[in-house]
């Protein structure tokens, strides 16, 4: 069975969307301003904007930075050791690299696009710990108090040594703003939804400092169900509008990929 694009119903519709006649150009077809990707629940011309900022500078930064020399022992035990050729160990290792890359990127973006929902602000570097939180008058109705958050693009991001200093931070953050302090962490251990108190070794267990899924975090903050998997589903489109080429991936492997990292 050929395997299905996994942009091609959404580019459908997204196609539809951007294109518009215009008779003030002779009847031809022009592309519309502005970026509509389906999703009526946020700023999609900031999202195509933030999105480009964070990809475009890891692209940038990928050009200017000189690779470091590879470890030639190392590649010729893995080539041994994995039955591969030393070819194929060489391209895994250039991989490696740039997947390392983008994911300190995506972490990034997923911080930005939060930012984006109503009520909320991106602290960037001048949170002091704390990445996100919510503006004034705003609350969270389970609680009702406001949020703050830390957001990680894995649940492993942090190191456990570090873990008491971040659970400070959050801890900080609540007594400071009256608030529930979250850390987000995007991907989680296993493909399940969590939200309780995040314990930490050395801490006490409290119900102001918490921790959550990334499916979950995006249902918080933007109040939408499945926002992130909806997020996920247009984001080839963004990308390629960014890098303006034809992309292709597959959706069926797109579609297991995230459900065995991401709950729905």
């Amino acid at each position: 069975m050929k395997e299905k694009n996994f942009v091609s119903q959404k580019f459908r519709k997204y196609c539809i969307a951007k294109l518009s006649i215009s008779l003030s150009n002779g009847g031809k077809i022009g592309v519309a301003m502005g970026h509509d990707y389906g999703l009526d629940w946020i700023d999609q011309d900031a999202l195509y904007e933030k999105t480009k900022h964070v990809f475009e500078s890891a692209i940038n930064k990928k050009k200017e930075k000189k690779s470091n020399p590879p470890d030639p022992f190392t590649l010729v035990a893995q080539s041994i050791i994995s039955e591969s050729t030393l070819e194929n160990v060489l391209h895994f290792e250039v991989e490696r690299k740039i997947n390392k890359t983008l994911s300190n990127s995506v972490g990034l973006w997923h911080q930005h696009i939060l930012s984006l929902a109503p009520g909320w602000v991106d602290l960037g570097s001048n949170g002091g710990g704390i990445d996100l939180k919510m503006e004034p008058g705003f609350t969270d109705s389970r609680f009702g108090k406001p949020l703050v958050a830390e957001v990680k693009n894995r649940f492993n991001t942090i190191k456990a040594s570090d873990e008491k200093e971040v659970w400070d931070t959050l801890d900080l953050a609540a007594k400071t703003h009256g608030a529930i302090a979250y850390i987000f962490q995007i991907v989680p251990k296993t493909s399940e939804r969590y939200d309780r108190p995040w314990k930490v070794s050395g801490r006490p267990e409290k119900e102001n400092i918490r921790c959550c899924d990334g499916a979950t975090a995006y249902d918080i903050v933007f109040q939408r169900d499945n926002a992130l998997h909806d997020l996920y589903e247009v984001f080839p489109l963004i990308m390629d509008d960014i890098l303006d080429g034809g992309i292709s991936v597959s959706n069926d492997l797109a579609e297991r990929i995230y459900s065995e990292s991401i709950p729905k």
